[in-house]
């Protein structure tokens, strides 16, 4: 990463966990004070498709249909937020 500040360049080294402890930390702290947002409307709409398949989260992340897929892997990703933040 790169900074200038008034016309200095200062450089930070971060290595891989770092930078990992930096985003887990930032996601766990946006969770906490504002939460997820889904629309009402959108609300339960992949649920509705996992019953109507018999699919799991992990076959539909491979689905032909673009939303079928970005739908999957917000939720798996949201299950892992969730994890965390029991933490």
């Amino acid at each position: 990463m790169i900074f200038i500040v008034k016309y200095t360049v200062i450089m930070i080294r971060l290595t891989e966990n770092d930078l990992h402890d930096i985003v887990v930390e930032t996601v766990n702290r946006i969770l906490s004070e504002e939460g997820i947002h889904i629309k009402p409307e959108n609300k339960g709409k992949f649920t509705a498709t996992k019953k109507r398949t018999g699919k799991s989260t992990e076959e539909l992340k491979h689905s032909k249909n673009p939303l079928t897929r970005k739908r999957a892997v917000f939720a798996a990703n949201a299950k892992k937020w969730a994890k965390n933040r029991k933490k």
